[in-house]
């Protein structure tokens, strides 16, 4: 059976999601059930459906339909007098399980459910009560990554080398703050948390030595999480290994137990760090450039294979390099979760924000893939990368940002004229001859570097047998970690990550197939929301792009509907990549989010947030017609108009405090409701709420197929069949029956709740 359920509203705005004293604002709404069966004889379910009254509160907000016009009142269903029980997106007393993850076989795939990808197939998130989970949430936040002391702002530079004597206490939010945060968040129906840690914030001051203060202070976050009915999942943040490799994540200490002096990576252009660049407002999206710089594909090539790639590197407490770094990794994560074991708000532990490989498997030493590397200013090949921090001076290419590519060579700058190392006193270049890895040398004819071993990170250089950087390097990783996390709670989930713009791990071996509790956690942008491309009323398949699926013309989509059929169709390339590789797992897309300094950050200005909003629009459109579960990045109490996230310059935020610039207009003001409206409170410092705040099914007595919903006709959509009723002789319920809590025929046992979609109404079902 299908059930399709359409909501819409007859006056005025919607209300606004519920606030700590469960008042709410509403108009008057219908819900109309229309029940199809793939059974012809079954003309009880045409019977008991064909008009089911509910009452469906879409809780959306928009200049056009201003939330003045709504009134205040307690939610009651139709035809009653008694208040609907606590929100259905509070997750306070909801268990979410991962069920076992069969593999599908490719041929039974290929007969998915076509509007919602596998759907019937792959896995989803239950409860306790067998009811499916789409979850709903966002990244705390993008400030994590940075410490509060000294101030670690990406645009500041006082202190930065200090890297042992940091606290991130107070990250994301400080102490009286947090219930004003989380009380929005469950406001906005976000009620699923990537809560990110970094490495660095538990064992800056050394190996072994934990921050045991900022572990206690992400306790009390984790159990206020709890508090206002949200559930958290822990994020091992990094982005291109280190602050101090232009990103963030691993200590600083990493750096110089491989002997390389983090001070001179800015100098000899082993990495682009904001902190230290001279200029302060160089684009900001240099960073990404640094997964090809020399300290980041050194590093990640160590961590990942080092024993492999780098046998005679020198041991570090009687272990090799590679040992080292993966064992305090490990152990750091596994500390955490014995601390915060216990609490009813952690779900689970992300395996390692958008890892990376390294030189592993990189077939020319002498350049890049253009594709998946975005070249931008100084961009120095792989061996060129290597001289350069050897003390060499080199030319390298010069990358500026171009017109129907992302970028396009415009001429050489020689770099290094000072002749710096990047490594310690008495260290060399790791990968050289001289230290027997014999990857390059300087060719005494002309001077400049020479590849000696151009397929030295392809194959095995003690066995030439080829490597394959997932099952070969990062799978034993995954599995070594999950081990660690999962014997501290065997509960806890474990979210999978993909290297970033390529596919999930695929699970061959059948032990890695009936691993319990592994999720698929991929992240997905456009390339739209790289402010270096993105230009208004276009939509790129940065994936396809990456993986050279399409020649660039076939990736760029044109206007809103161009763009939510673009979003909806690579998402759904990635939930079947997802299936392939991992099962019918639970997915969750991690990281998903729009820039907000689009169009030049003229909505700082004018207060008009229209672009962003249909932007954001077409990235939820997609997420909600492939019914995965995700979390936003980010949100960001920090955030401001001028340095944006305070990291790189992004600035990704749903949510700005204030503006910085004098006479800025509140950000968003069109788009909240004024000092008279019951959650003004919440609105104020959102961003694109018209996009945000929508209606979504929370928890489903079944299976769901399709979901959308309109924004312009304000129309919600779902789909969704019960396996196990359509198996009963008997005559399904209505969705009206089912919200009067009459007699339950649904599969989840506990609570006879029976088949229906539990909305994020002001009002439902609050387990």
């Amino acid at each position: 059976m299908s059930f399709t359920t359409r909501g819409a509203t007859t006056g005025g705005a919607a209300a606004a999601s519920t606030n700590k004293s469960n008042t709410t604002t509403t108009t008057t709404t219908t819900s109309t059930t229309t029940t199809t069966s793939t059974d012809p004889q079954n003309n009880d379910a045409h019977r008991h459906n064909q008009s089911a009254l509910g009452h469906l509160i879409l809780p959306q907000l928009s200049a056009a339909a201003s939330p003045h016009s709504t009134s205040s009142s307690s939610t009651t269903a139709v035809g009653s007098t008694q208040p609907l029980p606590p929100a259905a997106h509070d997750l306070t007393l909801t268990r979410i399980l991962a069920p076992p993850a069969p593999h599908q076989p490719e041929e039974k795939l290929s007969g998915a459910h076509p509007a919602a990808p596998h759907s019937e197939l792959r896995g989803h998130f239950v409860d306790q009560h067998g009811r499916t989970l789409l979850l709903r949430g966002v990244n705390v936040s993008g400030v994590s990554k940075l410490p509060t002391s000294p101030n670690g702002s990406s645009h500041v530079s006082d202190r930065f080398f200090d890297h042992k004597n940091v606290s991130f206490v107070g990250r994301p939010f400080a102490l009286d703050e947090i219930d004003e945060h989380l009380e929005r968040l469950r406001a906005w129906g976000l009620t699923f948390v990537r809560l990110i840690v970094t490495w660095e914030s538990l064992e800056h001051a050394g190996p072994g030595i934990y921050d045991e203060e900022y572990i206690s202070y992400l306790r009390v976050v984790v159990d206020r999480i709890h508090d206002h009915g949200l559930k958290c999942f822990i994020d091992p943040h990094q982005d291109t290994w280190s602050r101090f490799s232009g990103g963030s994540g691993a200590p600083g200490w990493t750096f110089t137990v491989a002997g390389l002096d983090l001070t001179a990576f800015d100098a000899v252009n082993a990495a682009h760090v904001h902190n230290t660049v001279e200029d302060k407002h160089t684009p900001h999206m240099h960073w990404p450039t640094n997964y090809a710089k020399l300290a980041c594909a050194t590093m990640f090539t160590l961590f990942f294979a080092g024993h492999v790639f780098a046998p005679n590197a020198t041991p570090v407490e009687e272990v090799h390099l590679s040992e080292f770094l993966q064992r305090h990794f490990v152990a750091a994560f596994a500390h955490l979760a014995e601390r915060l074991k216990g609490s009813p708000a952690l779900v689970g532990f992300d395996t390692m924000n958008e890892p990376h490989y390294g030189y592993i498997g990189l077939p020319d030493l002498t350049k890049w893939d253009d594709r998946a590397y975005l070249h931008f200013g100084a961009f120095p090949s792989a061996v060129q990368s290597m001289a350069l921090g050897n003390g060499m001076a080199v030319d390298v290419d010069f990358w500026v940002k171009a017109s129907l590519l992302p970028t396009k060579k415009a001429g050489t700058r020689l770099l290094n004229k000072e002749h710096r190392s990047a490594w310690l006193d008495g260290k060399e270049c790791i990968w050289c001859e001289s230290k027997r890895h014999g990857v390059w040398d300087v060719d005494p004819s002309t001077g400049l570097p020479r590849v000696l071993r151009p397929s030295y990170f392809q194959t095995n250089p003690s066995t030439g047998q080829r490597v394959d950087f997932i099952p070969d390097f990062y799978l034993p990783f995954v599995r070594r970690y999950a081990d660690a996390i999962q014997e501290v709670d065997p509960s806890l989930l474990i979210f999978v990550e993909p290297v970033p713009n390529e596919d999930l791990p695929r699970l061959v071996e059948e032990a890695d197939q009936k691993r319990v509790g592994w999720i698929a956690a991929p992240h997905w942008y456009d390339l739209h929301g790289l402010p270096l491309w993105g230009k208004p009323n276009q939509s790129i398949s940065l994936s396809s792009f990456a993986q050279r699926r399409k020649w660039i013309f076939q990736n760029i989509y044109f206007g809103n509907d161009g763009a939510r059929r673009n979003y909806t169709a690579q998402l759904k390339e990635i939930v079947s990549m997802s299936v392939r590789n991992m099962g019918n797992r639970p997915i969750v897309v991690g990281e998903v989010g729009i820039p907000m300094d689009i169009d030049g950050k003229r909505a700082y200005a004018s207060g008009d947030y229209r672009e962003q909003t249909d932007f954001l629009d077409a990235v939820m459109s997609g997420i909600e017609e492939n019914l995965v579960s995700f979390t936003l990045w980010n949100y960001n109490p920090r955030n401001d108009n001028v340095h944006g996230d305070h990291w790189n310059g992004e600035d990704f935020s749903i949510y700005s405090p204030k503006p910085s610039r004098p006479g800025t207009p509140s950000l968003g003001r069109q788009q909240r409701g004024g000092a008279g409206h019951p959650d003004h409170a919440h609105h104020e410092g959102g961003r694109a709420l018209p996009a945000l705040l929508r209606p979504h099914a929370c928890k489903v007595a079944g299976v769901p197929t399709r979901a959308r919903f309109d924004r312009a006709t304000r129309v919600y959509e779902l789909e969704f069949v019960s396996p196990a009723a359509a198996a009963a002789a008997s005559a399904p319920l209505s969705l009206a029956e089912t919200l009067r809590g009459g007699p339950g025929r649904g599969r989840g046992g506990a609570g006879d709740r029976g088949i229906c979609a539990e909305l994020p109404l002001r009002g439902g079902h609050g387990g």
